[in-house]
């Protein structure tokens, strides 16, 4: 077995634990430096010491799972790649763009990362396209991630997908319930097991949520805070709020709040 950092097993998908999580949105990115989504940018995070990275899927017009946000390429991901569309693309031109800001930097396989983060991290996948969501299945059972990788999924895609594609109820689900906490009783009356984390935004009062709903029913509660640049206190006040993952844009600070929060949780180490 392995560890929080790189095993959905150990407290991610336990309701009753304590602990509190971090998650780098893109990795530990930075505009100037270090590409959102980069290689760099997940190692980073790594170094940093969150328990967990968020990456954004497409597939390519030959069937491959690639690490890209937008289609078509946006310029402030790729000037040599600007408005090529990922699925018009095969994974072979994807993988010579540049990310920019880095000459060096180039978006990356969905296997090659999987692979490079086994052992070291959980990943959030992003799937961009409800249609790419078999084939990115398909990619995790294949490389053997389930106990790393967990994919995300907005509440109003969860009936056509969990369940009616191979494979959807062997991988583990967060469920983007954005603002609309109605969603959350039917989703917990599907009674399916891999559904194991709710996404509500930031600004929504969840009270007493977690305690009283979410958590007896085996799941935990997750948070991204879109913030550019989020402060250490911002952040733990997401965790003071009820919230077991935070996901925001700064590492460190992300790092730093859940220190904290797990210090006054009395989790160790924090």
């Amino acid at each position: 077995m392995g560890t929080y950092r790189d095993s959905l097993s150990v407290c991610w998908t336990d309701a009753t634990c304590p602990r509190a999580l971090a998650v780098a949105h893109g990795g530990a990115w930075d505009a100037t430096t270090t590409p959102y989504d980069s290689s760099a940018a997940l190692m980073a995070a790594f170094a940093d010491g969150d328990e967990g990275v968020k990456i954004d899927v497409r597939v390519t017009k030959d069937n491959v799972p690639v690490i890209a946000h937008s289609s078509p390429i946006q310029i402030y991901e790729s000037v040599d790649c600007a408005n090529q569309k990922i699925e018009e693309m095969t994974a072979a031109q994807v993988t010579q763009c540049h990310r920019f800001p880095s000459s060096t930097e180039t978006f990356q396989r969905l296997d090659d990362v999987l692979n490079d983060l086994h052992g070291k991290m959980t990943v959030q996948l992003c799937v961009k396209l409800v249609s790419d969501f078999q084939r990115t299945i398909d990619e995790v059972h294949t490389l053997h991630a389930e106990d790393f990788a967990y994919l995300e999924i907005n509440a109003g895609d969860v009936p056509s997908v969990v369940g009616p594609l191979t494979g959807s109820t062997n991988v583990w689900w967060l469920v983007n319930v954005a603002s609309d906490l109605t969603q959350i009783d039917p989703l917990l009356a599907l009674h399916q097991s891999k559904l194991f984390m709710i996404e509500i935004d930031p600004g929504v009062d969840i009270g007493t949520l977690p305690a009283t709903k979410l958590h007896p029913a085996g799941v935990r509660a997750f948070i991204y805070d879109n913030a550019a640049s989020p402060t250490v206190a911002q952040l733990k006040a997401h965790y003071d709020a009820g919230f077991d993952v935070v996901s925001s844009q700064s590492g460190p600070n992300g790092v730093e709040a859940r220190v904290q929060a797990n210090t006054a949780r009395g989790v160790s180490p924090p």
